[in-house]
This record gives structure tokens, sequence and C-alpha cells, in this order.
């Protein structure tokens, strides 16, 4: 679903996607806040804004589709370079904070949580619901240089998405927040992709954690994804929406520099 449409927006795009519901606040506000507190300039005319919508296809009981071979690329050598200035200029926010969750058994928390989400468990259990989400939000994703948000459930379809994407398409930035793939559950279902990030079609990938939310348990991703960088906010206990970790100070810094180095095409 495009919510808003900038004239000459063909060429950056800042792309949202949803958690396991798609009714999200808004969360391009957020993002103007987020700018705002790391001193960045807000958004601007000439970036696309589009949110995806994959809800109907998640919530369809029936809905499946063929998988697809993941799409071989060949390495970046110089996705390690930019991820090295990335960290850089993200490194206040690279300190892992004690949470209130590290005292809980996580993974039976996580487990007992999902045994109440039905769709949750299709998606996990059958890849032919994985490759219809999938086959929705590749429809829905403009072409040119993207820099995607993808929420909770979002930062797990959006992963998934790098592996398929069309080569025209470049993503500037992979942000994630309140990724929940630092569960077991989620390691063993993403374990197709391990070893096969592509890296010739992403700049950066930034994973941001509350260390408050419920989700991700305070835990970064970087153990078992090396190819993100974790970073950390308080924004207070159980807060899991998207729109309090868009107006956060880290979000900000990592969009912002995004925009700028899309706009530049320091990347090429």
């Amino acid at each position: 679903m495009r919510t808003k449409s900038y004239s000459g927006g063909v060429n950056r795009s800042l792309v949202f996607i949803h958690g396991r519901w798609a009714q999200s606040g808004d969360w391009v506000g957020a993002i103007n806040t987020g700018l705002e507190s790391a001193g960045r300039d807000q958004l601007t005319e000439d970036v696309d804004i589009v949110e995806v919508d994959y809800a109907d296809v998640l919530h369809d009981v029936l809905a499946s589709m063929p998988e697809r071979e993941i799409e071989v690329t060949e390495p970046s050598p110089n996705y390690h370079r930019h991820q090295r200035m990335v960290r850089l200029s993200m490194h206040p926010f690279t300190t892992r904070p004690t949470s209130p969750y590290d005292f809980f058994p996580k993974e039976w928390v996580t487990r007992f949580l999902m045994s109440r989400m039905p769709e949750i468990q299709r998606y996990r259990a059958n890849p032919q619901v994985r490759a219809a989400v999938r086959a929705s939000c590749l429809e829905q994703l403009p072409k040119g240089d993207l820099l995607i948000v993808g929420h909770s459930l979002g930062a797990v379809v959006a992963y998934d998405l790098l592996h398929y994407l069309p080569k025209d398409t470049h993503v500037e930035l992979l942000l994630t927040i309140g990724s929940p793939m630092a569960r077991r559950p989620w390691r063993e279902t993403l374990q197709e992709f391990r070893g096969r990030f592509p890296t010739s079609t992403v700049t950066t990938w930034v994973n941001l954690v509350n260390k408050g939310d419920w989700v991700t348990a305070g835990d970064g991703i970087h153990l078992w994804y090396p190819q993100a960088i974790d970073t950390f906010a308080s924004l207070g206990l159980g807060m899991h929406g998207e729109t309090h970790y868009l107006a956060s100070q880290p979000a900000g810094v990592a969009i912002g520099d995004a925009l700028t180095r899309a706009q530049t095409r320091t990347h090429r």
C-alpha cells in the first residue's frame, strides 16, 4: 500500500514493512521526530514513502505459493568497509544495556507466546506461506534505491526479501526494529539463508533494540547475523510499537545518514 508519494521519488524510496498486523501508527511522523532528535534533515519531497502491506496474506489460512530458489549473488568486497563506517556513526548506541528480561527464561517465553499466534506458527512452519508473503511484498516494492524499515515480524519478512530482490534494486539501509530474530525458533526458520546475505545488494544493516521490548527481550542479533550492527535504546518497559522505535535518536541517525548516502550515491 502506497501511503504517500512525492514527485520525483523514483530513485529514493523509504519503505516500511509492518509487523504481525497492518494497523501501523504515524510511522512517517515518528521518523521525522527521530531525524530531528538526531540533528538530521527531515524527510523531503524527493523521497517516495511506501508502506508494504502483507497482512491479508499472512492471516489467510489457505495462502501459499511455490518456493523459489534463493538468488545467488557475488559478495561485495565493500560491505564490511561500509559497515565499519556506519558503526562509527552508530557507536554511541552500540553498548548493550542490561534488560529486565535478562532474568527470564527467554526461549520458553518466546515459544509460549508464539503458540498463541497461529498465523506466526504457519509462517514459521510452512515455506509456501513465507513464499506467498514474499511474493506479495515484492509486488509492492518500488525500484531504485530503497531504505527498508522492518518492524517485528516485518524485520523477518524484510530479511527474507533481501535474498530475492530484482537486480535493479539497491538497499541503502535495512533497519530492523523490534526484531525477534535472536530467538531460537526464528534462527531455525531462517537457517536456509545462512551464509547467503546479499552484500552486493545492501549497503548496510542496522538492528535497533529497545532494552524493555518483550519481543526482543533486550537482545541483539549480530551473534547470529554478523552482517547486522546492533544498536540499543531505552524506550520503556514493554514498548514494542514502531513509532516508539522510529522516533528515537539512533533510528534518526541511521535513516538520516542513509538518506544522505543515497542522495550522493556513495555506495556506487
